[in-house]
C-alpha cells in the first residue's frame, strides 16, 4: 500500500457487457451493465439502469462491499434517455462505452489506484455521464 491518496469524487469504468434484462411478464425492464473499472485497481462493478417513471423516486447509489472488489449501482433515468440508451449500447462502435459515475461524497484512492474504505459503503450518485463511440 502506498502513502499517497488523494481524494476523488469520480470514478471512471468501460463497460465490457450489457444486457437488457425482463424480470416479469408484467412489464419493467432495465440494462445490466458489467463494467471494468478505470481509476480504481482490480475493481469491476455492476450498474443497473433503471427508466424513471412518474410515480417512483429512484434513488441514484453506489453500494462498495469491504470483502470483494465488485461495485454495486443503481441508477434512475428519465425514459426517453433509457431508450437512447439501450439503442446506443447495442449500434456501439468498437471501443467500448464510458461511464463516468460523479459521487455525492468523496472517496480516499491512492497514486496506484487501490481504494481506502473501512466498511461497507453506499453512496449517493450525484450524476453520471455516458460516452458512446460511433461506428
Amino acid at each position: 500500500m502506498t502513502d499517497n491518496w488523494e481524494q476523488t469524487s469520480e470514478i471512471s469504468m468501460t463497460v465490457q457487457s450489457a444486457e437488457m434484462r425482463v424480470p416479469s411478464l408484467a412489464g419493467g425492464r432495465h440494462l445490466l451493465l458489467s463494467c471494468r473499472l478505470v481509476n480504481i485497481a482490480r475493481g469491476s462493478c455492476r450498474l443497473e439502469v433503471h427508466p424513471m417513471h412518474d410515480d417512483e423516486a429512484g434513488e441514484n447509489i453506489l453500494h462498495i462491499p469491504i470483502d470483494r472488489p465488485v461495485m454495486q449501482g443503481v441508477l434512475h433515468v428519465a425514459p426517453d434517455l433509457f431508450a437512447k440508451m439501450s439503442t446506443d449500447v447495442m449500434r456501439s462502435g468498437s471501443r467500448p462505452v464510458n461511464i463516468v459515475v460523479t459521487l455525492a461524497e468523496a472517496l480516499a484512492v491512492s497514486i496506484a489506484g487501490d481504494l481506502r474504505i473501512d466498511e461497507e459503503t453506499s453512496i449517493k450518485v450525484a450524476d453520471a455521464s455516458f460516452v458512446f463511440s460511433m461506428k
